[in-house]
């Protein structure tokens, strides 16, 4: 399995963000996506659509779908995601602009030491136990950010802001082709100038619980070209960005606990993700955690101090979160294969999933860039 560890920030999901906030006169935060930039300024449609399609990588498209696809055919070119590969920190960094080192999200869950709680970032949940915290939610509070939507239409006061996305959002679109009705409809409101944002849960779901390859997440991508084809059938005057937030791989699952050596040294139980895990660890046991850890998980796991993962740029540039050194802890470790690492405390039952992303693989951080332009 070929891995990713000296991918492109400058050819990324980021780097794409900035591309649009550049569109609309607003100095980037990072180096912008150049073929994005070219088509973008060779135009002047009324709609700007930007769609998200959780978990459609360029390999899981190509598993699925003909190359005379709506999807394959519109694809301009291979980008990368940012990492982690996973949801929280990819849809944070095409909101924001933002690397996942300057906005904090990432991973799925985060150890909080002002609860002294491992907490589902978008859930509000403690991992561990399932219990729905009372507490601020992360994302309202310790990750709150600014997005580029709410820039650009402070700096261009003329273009509207519309946001389609799915019913965990109020009025939000029940089914992939309401959604796509809905931003055709949009499209054709008025002759003001728009930006539509849009995200859907999909493949992903259907792959974390069926398998990439399944018939279900077959099934689910076949629905998604239909409804992107009469889409575009539909909408007016539009420029079409679409692209997603990672790949996913099957994977085999590791439990922690099946390693009581390992299990003994920690200060506190895992975050993060399965395939991008944060360790604490006892002061008195770090030498002998690399040891361990390295002899029993080593060909699996690539295991890093907390300044040597900082150092590796990984997490992109800029300035650090402020919860950055809380959240890494002393050691990550980062898939390098199939494998995912699962710890349970036994206050909740365990995961299972079918497939998985977050690690280093280019199936979990190739997307692709698709553009598609209507008059």
């Amino acid at each position: 399995m070929k891995n990713c560890f000296d991918f492109d920030y400058n050819n990324s999901i980021l780097s794409l963000s900035n591309s649009l906030l550049k569109y609309y006169g607003i100095r980037p935060f990072h180096p912008t996506l150049k073929i994005l930039d070219a088509k973008l300024l060779a135009q002047d449609h009324k709609n700007i659509v930007f769609m998200i399609l959780d978990g459609m990588s360029v390999d899981n498209i190509k598993h699925h779908l003909p190359r005379d696809s709506f999807i394959s055919s519109h694809i301009i070119s291979p980008i990368y995601s940012v990492f982690p590969p996973t949801t929280t920190a990819a849809t944070t960094s095409f909101h924001t602009g933002l690397s996942p080192l300057e906005s904090g999200w990432i991973g799925w869950t985060s150890y909080y030491k002002e609860y002294n709680r491992v907490i589902e970032n978008f859930l509000n949940t403690d991992y561990y136990t399932g219990e729905a915290l009372t507490t601020p939610k992360p994302g309202d509070s310790i990750l709150a950010y600014k997005t580029i939507y709410s820039r650009i239409t402070e700096q261009n006061p003329n273009v509207e802001y519309h946001q389609v996305f799915p019913p965990f959002t109020p009025n939000g679109a029940k089914t992939f082709d309401e959604m796509c009705t809905r931003i055709a409809q949009i499209s054709k409101q008025n002759q003001n100038k728009k930006i539509i944002s849009a995200y859907w849960p999909e493949p992903d779901h259907s792959m974390h619980h069926f398998g990439v390859l399944s018939d279900e997440a077959h099934k689910m991508v076949q629905d998604i070209e239909a409804n992107l084809q009469k889409m575009y059938a539909q909408v007016e005057d539009a420029f079409i960005i679409i692209s997603a937030d990672h790949g996913l791989i099957d994977i085999e699952q590791i439990w922690l606990n099946d390693y009581p050596e390992l299990c003994a040294m920690l200060e506190r139980p895992l975050s993060l993700e399965a395939r991008f895990v944060s360790f604490c660890i006892k002061d008195d046991k770090k030498e002998m955690f690399v040891q361990k850890f390295n002899q029993f998980l080593g060909n699996d796991f690539k295991l890093y101090s907390k300044e040597e993962f900082l150092s590796s740029g990984l997490l992109g540039a800029g300035t650090p979160h402020a919860k950055i050194d809380d959240f890494i802890g002393d050691f990550v470790a980062i898939a390098l294969g199939n494998k995912t690492l699962h710890y349970t405390t036994g206050d909740s039952e365990g995961i299972s999933l079918v497939a998985e992303h977050a690690g280093i693989s280019e199936s979990e951080m190739i997307v692709p860039l698709i553009i598609a332009e209507k008059d």
